[in-house]
Parts: C-alpha cells; sequence; structure tokens
C-alpha cells in the first residue's frame, strides 16, 4: 500500500544498508520510510543524505510508544501553578507524541501514603481515607479544568500499587539489600526526608525554614544504596543523556562521588502506608512507596511500556529520581528509566510563591480570567524548561498580545482579507518561503525543548509577515494584466506557512490551531502524523467569512 503522502509525485530510492524502496511523494517520503521501515538508522534519499539527528526521535518512531509520567503530587494541597508547569510540559509533549501517531502513555496522580495527609486529615477532623478520596477527587478536578490529557491517574493508596510496592520490598529484601537498623535522625515532614547536618542551616531545612525538625530515634530498615555507587556512576558515563539539563546531570555526579550512604525505607511509628511484607509493624518510606508509582501504572504491560521515556519532575526531587530510583529498579530487577527531564522554580512577580503575600497562582481561576493558551505560552517562552525564572502577570499579558494576537493574528487577518477580494479560494503556486523551519522544529521538539520550538514558530510568523510587507499584496491591481495571478501567488505562499505555524503550534494550542486551519480550508488531517501534515501541499486554500480574531488583544 502506498504511503500517503503530499503534492506533485517524484520518486526516491533509500539505501546506506538498508533494503531497497522506492517511494512516490513530495519530501514526506523519508517521513513514510520512519513508518514503513525499522531497520537502519540512516539512509539517503536520491540527490539528499538524511542523518537522524536525534536518536531519542528515531527511537520513538521505531517503537512507536512514549511513556511520560509527572511527579505524583502531595495530596494534602490544591495543586498550584507550578505544578500545573510540570504537567502542562508532559501534556504538551505527549500530545506531539500522539500527533505523530505514537502510542502515548501520560501517568500523573497523588502520593497519599504521608505524614502530611495524615496530618492535614486531622486538622479537619476527618478519616484519612475519607481526606484521602475529597482531595484526590479535587487534584483530577484541577487536571481536568485545565486540559491535562493523563490517560493514568495513580493512588498510591490503590490496592494494585499496595500490592506491587511489597512485591518489589521483598525482591529487593531477599537480594540482600534491605536490612534493619536502629538509628536516631532529624527528619523533615515537608520533605518526608531524613536530614544531615549539611542539608540544615539554623537548625532548620533550607527547602521548609518554617517546619521544625522532627528528632527520630527508632527501629527502620535501610535500603543499601551504597552498594550500587559505582554502577550509578558507570550508568551515568554510558547515559550522558539521562538528566537534563547537563547542569543537573553534574550536580548528581558530584553527588554520588562525594560517597552514598544507605537510606531508610520505612517508618516505626507511622501507621497509614504499606506495610513491609517481612515486617508488618513497619510501612514503607514515602519516597519508596511513591515512586514506584511509575511502575504500578504499567504492571498490566510492563514489557512494552517499560522502561519510562521520561519522568517530568523538579529540580528539588532530582537526587531522588536520579539517585535512590535507578538503584532500587536494579534492586528489584528493573531498568532505570531513559530520561528525567528536571524543571527549575519560578517567582510570581519577582517573589517567592507565598500564601500570605497572597500571589499563588491557581492554574484554574488563571484560566477561566485570561486563557490556557496564554498561561502556556508565558510559561513555556518566558525562561527554559530546566532554568529558575520569574512569572510576571503583567509580562504574560503583552507576550500574548505580541505573539498570538498581533504576530498569529496579524497573519491569519491578512490572509482572510486579501481572499476575500478574490472569492476566497487560492490555487497551488510556486513558494519557497519558510521551509527550513520545519526540519528545526522537528529536531527541537525530539528533544522535548518546548521553549525555543515556539519562540521558533513565532520567528517562522515574523518572518511571513516580514514577506507580505515587502510584498504589498494590498497594493496589486487585480483587474491589471496578471495582477489575480500575482496577488493569488503572494496569497499562497502566505496561506502555506500559516498553515505550517499553526500545524508547529497545535502541540501547544490545540483547539485554537485547529480552527485557524479550518478558517482556511485546510483542516488538520489526523489520521497521518504531525510531519506528514507539515509537509503536504495543499491543492488550494478556501476563505469563506472574515469571522472573529483568532485571539482578542488583553487589556493591562
Amino acid at each position: 500500500m502506498a504511503p500517503r503522502i503530499g503534492f506533485e509525485p517524484m520518486t526516491y530510492r533509500l539505501t546506506a544498508g538498508c533494503s531497497t524502496a522506492e517511494l512516490s511523494g513530495n519530501t514526506i517520503g523519508m517521513w513514510a520510510y520512519y513508518e514503513s521501515y525499522t531497520k537502519c538508522q540512516n539512509f539517503f534519499l536520491k540527490n539528499e543524505h538524511i542523518s537522524l539527528q536525534s536518536p531519542y526521535l528515531y527511537k520513538n518512531l521505531m517503537q512507536k510508544k512514549l511513556y511520560i509520567t509527572t511527579p505524583i503530587y502531595y495530596s494534602n494541597a490544591l495543586p498550584h501553578i507550578g505544578n500545573a508547569y510540570a504537567s502542562f510540559i508532559a501534556d504538551t509533549i505527549a500530545g506531539y507524541s500522539r500527533l505523530q501517531l505514537v502510542d502515548t502513555r501520560f501517568s500523573t496522580g497523588v502520593d497519599e501514603n504521608s505524614q502530611k495527609v495524615v496530618e492535614s486529615a486531622t486538622a479537619l477532623d476527618m478519616d484519612v481515607m475519607d481526606y484521602a478520596d475529597m482531595m484526590a477527587l479535587k487534584h483530577r478536578g484541577v487536571w481536568d479544568a485545565i486540559g491535562i490529557r493523563y490517560t493514568d491517574f495513580i493512588r498510591t493508596t490503590e490496592s494494585r500499587h499496595h500490592e506491587f510496592v511489597q512485591s518489589v520490598l521483598q525482591r529487593s529484601f531477599d537480594a540482600g539489600d534491605i536490612y534493619e537498623w536502629i538509628y536516631e535522625w532529624l527528619y523533615c515532614i515537608g520533605c518526608e526526608t531524613f536530614k544531615k547536618e549539611t542539608d540544615i542551616v539554623n537548625g532548620r531545612c533550607t527547602d521548609h525554614p518554617n517546619r521544625e525538625l522532627e528528632q527520630l530515634s527508632e527501629k527502620n530498615y535501610f535500603f543499601r544504596l551504597s552498594k550500587y555507587q559505582d554502577q550509578i556512576l558507570a550508568f551515568y558515563e554510558s547515559h550522558p543523556d539521562f538528566v537534563q539539563p547537563r547542569s543537573r546531570y553534574n550536580e548528581i555526579i558530584e553527588f554520588v562521588r562525594g560517597g552514598l550512604e544507605d537510606f531508610s525505607i520505612s517508618r516505626e511509628t507511622n501507621k497509614f502506608g504499606i506495610p513491609l511484607p517481612f515486617d508488618p509493624t513497619q510501612v514503607t518510606y514515602v519516597w519508596y512507596d511513591a515512586l514506584f508509582n511509575y511502575l504500578t501504572v504499567v504492571e498490566d504491560d510492563e514489557a512494552r511500556w517499560w522502561p519510562a521515556d521520561i519522568h517530568v519532575i523538579g529540580k528539588d526531587i532530582v537526587k531522588f529520581h536520579g539517585i535512590y530510583w535507578p538503584a532500587m529498579l536494579w534492586s528489584a530487577g528493573y531498568d532505570a528509566p531513559r530520561q528525567l527531564l528536571t524543571t527549575g522554580f519560578f517567582t510570581v512577580d519577582g517573589q517567592k510563591m507565598s500564601k500570605s503575600i497572597g500571589n499563588v497562582i491557581d492554574p484554574v481561576a488563571y484560566i477561566w480570567e485570561y486563557s490556557r493558551d496564554m498561561l502556556i505560552l508565558y510559561l513555556f517562552t518566558a525562561f527554559p524548561i530546566w532554568e529558575d525564572g520569574d512569572f510576571s502577570q503583567e509580562q504574560a499579558i503583552l507576550s500574548f498580545n505580541a505573539k498570538l494576537s498581533n504576530n498569529l493574528g496579524n497573519l491569519l487577518n491578512r490572509a482572510i482579507a486579501l481572499a476575500l477580494k478574490i472569492d476566497g479560494r487560492i490555487s497551488w503556486s510556486v513558494w519557497k518561503v519558510g521551509t527550513t523551519k520545519i526540519d528545526q522544529y522537528r529536531e527541537l521538539m525530539s528533544h522535548s525543548d518546548l521553549k525555543w520550538s515556539l519562540e521558533l514558530a513565532f520567528a517562522y510568523a515574523t518572518e511571513i509577515n516580514q514577506y507580505v510587507e515587502e510584498n504589498t499584496p494590498w497594493k496589486v491591481d487585480i483587474f491589471e494584466d496578471d495582477g489575480r495571478a500575482k496577488l493569488e501567488n503572494i496569497l499562497f505562499i502566505l496561506l502555506s506557512n500559516l498553515r505550517k505555524i499553526s500545524i508547529m503550534l497545535i502541540p501547544f494550542f490545540d483547539s485554537k490551531m485547529r480552527e485557524l486551519l479550518i478558517r482556511i480550508g485546510t483542516p488538520y488531517d489526523d489520521a497521518i502524523t504531525l510531519s506528514e501534515n507539515l509537509f503536504h501541499v495543499p491543492s488550494d486554500f478556501y476563505i469563506a467569512e472574515k469571522g472573529e480574531p483568532l485571539y482578542m488583544r488583553i487589556a493591562k
């Protein structure tokens, strides 16, 4: 069966150690090749050498699956904008994967087996499980309200998770990686972790300076993390892209080289949690319990979905995911995940988010007041994913007006106004503007570089606006000789590139970009990949009416 392809057929021959194949089509032929052949990583098109620059993209296309996760969030508080940031990142990557017709699982959830949940329930005079049920429902409500398209929502109080965690605990215990010890240490409930002197400033945890540390002395079970120090270092050496960005990768390496200490995996005093299978008087320590949620989600088909492709996490939990998690997995007989994508922290208008200051942003309320597109645009373009930044509410409005309302909206408005002068139908013509942007975009998206993918799309829109300015189609007299043909040629270039820009933006602004494509007479085709949609050249465009502006400007 011939691959589905675009306009003006031509033939390519694939070589370079692969089975020879001929494809009919335009440059989409190389993407049809990805769909049909799985044996070679580089190939030649007739007259052009194509190299797969992203091993990660190649792997996804070949395996046809992506498994991505957010952190599972503590259930004792509603998600705020920082939590929403991580979820938006995972949602966008998962959305792009689906648009490439890659089988995708996207997991999120709530971490309920913690002392924080017990304390919050007690403060409200509620049964702990009743409180957990209430908060899980509220968390799902937030994600649904802001359009997070998860496939799995895991609660750590679920029986399937209890059973799975007990099974991996038993495996590690049988392997000699878990042992009993009595010790005395300082414990931070805010972090749900024990603290060493180096983690404490002025007697307080550096991450939770407003909470008292608890002095604990009890019998616990410990995991032999020190046993895996050399294996972790070797793993990092052979997996240089495991932690993104590189700066955090280097931080982990330095920490491991400083020497790893065994860590507690249980509590004797807590009663709400997962009992150890080999000592039911103890419950599993929250991080050991919580991290295995990623595997609980896919235990129905571990062979297909594990290892996870991307864990999106905050920089404050990179140590647990980058050091503890691989060792725990190896001990239980599993492979480490493929990549940790770590986010930075951000302030709001230059101040740390605080209930007392009143600057904690509720993502649901923000979207109701403005829009989801505005929130995503600013979160993704104000600073790179992995860097700290500031959320300026004034700059968010300015960015929305400049990039979506003015830049992209102006392109659409110009196209509509000019097309309606000639009955709205524009036929195919020669066009060359902006074609190099597509490959750059695919490369950026393959590396989950959402900021520069967006910036590229808007730079592309600026380029096409400049093209229109230079060619002044509004001055063309369609009643002169070749006047109509000249205007159609300019319009076809404008609309062809506007269509591509819109497709590039679909992973970020799905609803509005699909609306734009319908308005210019070329709806998005969900039967083919996003890349195929990008390379396809429509034979014509049709604009029926002016309609409302795609994005209304927001007054400050």
